[in-house]
């Protein structure tokens, strides 16, 4: 369960950095279907890093002294990890209900107080989640494991943003 919840936010953190990198970046009026294409250009770019990292964690597995051990370990850290992950996306999505259902004044208050602000706090988000998973002690192999997929997740929106940012604007 714990390492399904951790791939499924970080595919759906990949499909908000693939509308994050696209956004402001195109001239259409109408920008729906280029919204929705950036989304998904992030959901696979997120899955694809899922599949990597579960490739590594398993190969780490495989050479493990003791795989049960290790895997229990990176199930604790994880489990640490997903007290900040999860209240931290419990905000996010109750900005998101508010953008939603409210007037615009209040859509504009959930974009410019609470959506703009995660947004500039994420990769914090992502390094106190790392640092309180890691709190409890870990092995080495379980700490290379847990820094190397939190800056991949990180390191995933930059590669987006380079991305969007290489595209020639539509003229």
């Amino acid at each position: 369960m714990i390492p399904a919840l951790l791939a499924v936010l970080a595919i759906i953190d990949a499909a908000f950095a693939g509308f994050r990198a696209a956004a402001g970046r195109d001239a259409r009026i109408f920008k729906r279907a280029y919204y929705q294409r950036a989304v998904l250009v992030g959901v696979g770019a997120g899955v694809a890093l899922v599949l990597a990292l579960a490739a590594l964690t398993l190969a780490a597995l495989v050479l493990a002294r003791s795989p049960s051990a290790l895997y229990a370990e990176l199930l604790a850290i994880g489990a640490r990890m997903l007290h900040v992950f999860l209240a931290y996306a419990l905000l996010v999505v109750a900005a998101l209900v508010l953008y939603a259902t409210a007037r615009r004044e209040l859509r504009i208050l959930a974009t410019v107080s609470i959506l703009g602000p995660f947004t500039l706090l994420r990769p914090l988000v992502v390094i106190v989640a790392t640092i309180r998973g890691l709190g409890g002690g870990a092995s080495l192999p379980a700490i290379a494991l847990t820094v190397v997929s939190s800056a991949s997740v990180l390191g995933l929106g930059r590669l987006l943003d380079r991305r969007y940012g290489r595209e020639p604007p539509l003229t």
